[in-house]
């Protein structure tokens, strides 16, 4: 019953909306901080998580973290295409504000000819990761 307990405690640990300051490095200042090889944002660690690949594009999935919390507070997402700077986005935490969903939403065909093709393998990448850290939760 302790068991049960200590893992029910764990997934209902909620996070603190992500904020607009999280979100703008998390959409700019990541790219900023590689480009001038510059530490990480003071009170943050990064973390690799998942990569999707199709032939001629990746997404990398990185996670931040709010130093001493054990959930991520937003994820950057680096698009990638041979020949094109890398995109990075910003998903907000789930509680995160409106208005930071709606950034989210509206950056998402940036950069594209092809913006249904692009949302399509978005798509796609987001939900392969979602499936796997539902699994990784089991």
């Amino acid at each position: 019953m302790l068991v049960l307990f200590g893992a029910t405690s764990v997934l209902s640990q909620t996070v603190a909306p992500t904020s607009e300051e999280e979100y703008n490095y998390g959409s700019v200042g990541y790219r900023i901080q590689l480009q001038t090889r510059m530490s990480d944002k003071q009170g943050y660690e990064i973390r690799e998580s998942e990569i999707c690949e199709e032939p001629g594009r990746r997404i990398t999935f990185k996670q931040m973290f709010r130093i001493s919390e054990n959930q991520p507070c937003a994820y950057i997402m680096v698009y990638d295409r041979p020949g094109v700077s890398p995109f990075y986005y910003c998903i907000p935490s789930a509680n995160a504000s409106p208005a930071l969903w709606d950034r989210f939403h509206e950056s998402l065909t940036g950069g594209t000819d092809k913006p249904v093709e692009q949302l399509q393998f978005f798509s796609t990448c987001i939900s392969r990761m979602l499936m796997k850290t539902h699994q990784l939760q089991k």
